[in-house]
């Protein structure tokens, strides 16, 4: 690694440090350490959103997927605009109401208002809780891939520089330093995007010439499904075009909008932020199977391809800034992660066992709890042995199957019941598990192929669970105030 590339990693890390130190003083209150004091503008929170959704995710295991199975894995970036315009459309503006009508800061303290049931907001803290570990090893996996390249370090020890970074700001700074670091990646992977999606089209000849060199050796992987098939880039398609409804680390951010009324902006920020992003999936997955057909890489792994491209062909202040801006954007991503995880420990499961913890001790175990998740994140990023994507598709998967339709269709359809929500997130969840573990262990035989295929089933198993329950059970009048909010 050249030492251009290690001295912008190495300034850009103590920025982010520098963040999470401001944010530790500023942090003062449990709502301060959860919701960033519910005091940031719009433009913040559109490109936070973004961030913290794509992050090591769409830089990393992106091209690694594209790299691998071709342009079936664009099933999952077309959607990606749309998916962040339905989500502000149909939750931003009622999260931000609710939490002024009813004093929330967790996504099962919505489940809860929206439904008064403690079950199903111990059920939506329990899901969290199964979604975090396997997005936390994503993250932790991503940036320990990244520093092991920038400092030339096992894998290993990439980790633990990682884990130990996000520990520091996450527990002293909660969700002030996890927003505005999310705010700093989502600016320079916007911008970074833009110029590497041209440098691979130049190394690669144009999209057409790496299309038409790939089709001669490989042509299903040009194909419209690559070499996932119909079946399984079909389910991507799905899990990901409606799935952003129900991540949390997306939709806690809404909570945090300082001003309602100028949430509009909010969605076209985000979308635009996540379609330049998927630039870099597109065009490096594609260049670095172009340049294997034509014999001059070779890749150890997919997950490889996009920081073998950087070294072997970017500038190295452009390169340096890949490195230190994915492994930092891992982070940020990962202090979102490690907050919403802290508070169903602390917070949610305590409270859906009517205990009501208190402020002082909420912010307390709240970074106890945070410093302990770090470690198991790291820990499970270590042994998991599976591909960055892979690993986050079952965290996206689950939280998906649990928790979008008891939030999107249940704080904009008043007939929706708290049965329906319970049984949603116990199908959403037992299924997505269930399916993954069956993949692992063969219990039933190969039942459903690919990841993202097991999670849309999921998904959708949820869905056609809480409408068909709804039906069949009582509604219940909803207090005034509740009504207020979802018809905002």
């Amino acid at each position: 690694m050249s030492t251009t590339v290690v001295i912008v990693a190495l300034c850009y890390f103590a920025v982010m440090v520098g963040i999470g130190l401001w944010a530790a003083i500023r942090t003062r209150t449990h709502t301060d350490f959860y919701v960033a004091g519910r005091g940031v503008g719009v433009i913040a929170i559109g490109l936070a959103t973004m961030s913290s959704a794509v992050s090591g995710f769409s830089f990393i295991g992106g091209p690694g997927i594209q790299y691998a199975f071709g342009f079936g894995t664009l099933m999952l970036v077309i959607p990606v605009a749309g998916s962040f315009a339905i989500t502000w459309y149909l939750l931003a503006k009622r999260m931000r109401l609710l939490a002024e009508a009813r004093s929330t800061i967790t996504i099962p303290d919505a489940v809860h208002a929206r439904y008064d049931s403690n079950v199903a907001r111990g059920l939506a803290a329990i899901a969290i809780l199964l979604g975090v570990i396997g997005y936390l090893a994503t993250q932790t996996l991503a940036m320990g891939l990244m520093l092991s390249r920038i400092f030339d370090i096992a894998l290993p020890w990439g980790v633990v520089i990682g884990v130990t970074i996000v520990a520091l700001y996450a527990v002293g700074g909660g969700m002030i330093a996890g927003i505005y670091t999310d705010v700093v990646q989502g600016g320079v992977m916007a911008v970074a995007s833009v110029a590497i999606f041209w440098l691979a089209l130049d190394v690669g000849g144009g999209m057409a010439n790496m299309v038409t060199t790939i089709a001669v050796d490989e042509a299903s992987w040009v194909g419209p499904f690559g070499s996932l098939g119909a079946v399984v880039a079909i389910g991507w398609y799905f899990v990901f075009g409606l799935g952003l409804l129900g991540q949390p680390h997306v939709l806690h951010k809404f909570y945090m909008i300082r001003d309602p009324k100028r949430m509009k902006w909010g969605a076209a920020i985000a979308a635009v932020a996540a379609m330049l992003t998927t630039l870099v999936w597109l065009a490096v997955g594609t260049v670095m199977k172009y340049l294997e057909v034509r014999g001059e890489v070779t890749l150890s792994a997919p997950d490889q391809a996009a920081p073998v491209f950087m070294l072997q062909f970017a500038p190295p202040l452009l390169a340096g800034l890949f490195f230190a801006g994915v492994a930092a954007a891992s982070m940020s991503t990962a202090d979102s992660f490690l907050n919403i995880g802290a508070a169903a420990i602390t917070r949610d499961l305590p409270l859906a066992f009517g205990h009501v913890p208190g402020e002082a001790a909420q912010l307390l175990w709240g970074r106890i709890v945070t410093l302990l998740l770090a470690l198991l994140g790291g820990t499970a990023a270590l042994v998991s042995g599976e591909l960055v994507a892979i690993i986050g598709i079952f965290g996206w998967g689950m939280f998906a199957a649990t928790l979008a339709a008891p939030l999107a269709l249940g704080l904009n359809w008043e007939r929706a019941t708290k049965e329906a929500a319970i049984l949603a997130i116990l199908t959403g969840a037992v299924l997505q598990a269930v399916l993954e573990l069956n993949a692992q262990f063969g219990w039933f035989g190969e039942i459903l192929p690919g990841h993202l295929y097991r999670a849309s089933v999921s998904f959708m198993a949820s869905f056609v669970v809480f409408i068909g329950v709804s039906f069949c059970t009582r509604r219940e009048q909803l207090p005034a105030d509740l009504k207020a909010v979802m018809r905002a």
